[in-house]
C-alpha cells in the first residue's frame, strides 16, 4: 500500500526464525549489498517494522485493505472478505495508526492527542517504576521531550476481541546519546473506538 509519501509493504512468514533467516539471507547477499543498496537507503527517510501474529484468514484481509484502497481509486469492484476478516484487519490497522499517533506524541508532547487516545482510567507504569494515572500522565508528557528521533521498531499487535495489547522495541535519542526500551499497551473498544486503557515502559 503506499500514497504519495509513502509505501507499506505486507510479507508473511510461518515463524519469526523463518523471517530472521530470510531477510539475513537477504541483506547479507551480494546482489544486495553489490545492487540497489545504497540507492534504496538513500531515498528511505524514516521506516518502522510491524510484526503482527494472525491467521491466515486474516492476513488475507489486511491485504485485502490495500486492494480495496486501489480498486476505489479505479472505480473497480472490490474484493469480497468475510465480516470477521475485515473487521479484525481493520482493528489492527486502526491500532497501528494509533500506535503511530502514541509513539509520535510522546516525542513533540502532544497532550491534546494523548486527551483524545486515552481512557479516563489510563494507567502508566514508567521506566523509573513510577505507576500514575492519567492526570499525571498528561502532566508528564505536558513537560518537553527529552527524547528525539524516537522510532518504534517489530510492533506486535494482537486483538482479542474488544481488547488488544501493543508490543514493540524504541530507539531514541536523549541527551545526545542513543537508548532504546521496550513498551507494551493496552487498548480496549468502548463505544466503538480503540482507547489505550493501559501502559508499560522499559529503559535498557
Amino acid at each position: 500500500m503506499h500514497d504519495a509519501n509513502s509505501y507499506f509493504l505486507v510479507r508473511s512468514f510461518a515463524s519469526l526464525e523463518e523471517r530472521t533467516r530470510g531477510e539475513d539471507a537477504f541483506y547479507n547477499s551480494r546482489e544486495w549489498l553489490d545492487g540497489p543498496r545504497a540507492a534504496v537507503l538513500a531515498a528511505i527517510e524514516s521506516y518502522s517494522t510491524v510484526v503482527v501474529p494472525v491467521d491466515r484468514e486474516t492476513l488475507a484481509a489486511l491485504r485485502g485493505l490495500s486492494r480495496h484502497v486501489e480498486h476505489a481509486k479505479r472505480g473497480d469492484v472490490m474484493p469480497q472478505t468475510t465480516p470477521t476478516e475485515t473487521t479484525t484487519a481493520f482493528d489492527i490497522a486502526t491500532l497501528l495508526r494509533l500506535n503511530d499517533d502514541y509513539i509520535r506524541s510522546v516525542e513533540t508532547s502532544d497532550v491534546e492527542r494523548f486527551r483524545e487516545i486515552l481512557a479516563d482510567d489510563f494507567l502508566c507504569s514508567l521506566p523509573d517504576g513510577k505507576h500514575i494515572g492519567r492526570d499525571a500522565f498528561l502532566e508528564h508528557v505536558a513537560k518537553p521531550s527529552q527524547l528525539s528521533d524516537l522510532r518504534a521498531h517489530d510492533v506486535n499487535v494482537r486483538v482479542m476481541g474488544d481488547f488488544a495489547l501493543v508490543h514493540a522495541r524504541t530507539t531514541f535519542v536523549t541527551n545526545g546519546r542513543a537508548g532504546a526500551g521496550r513498551y507494551t499497551d493496552a487498548w480496549a473498544r468502548r463505544d466503538g473506538r480503540w482507547v489505550a486503557i493501559a501502559a508499560h515502559m522499559t529503559r535498557y
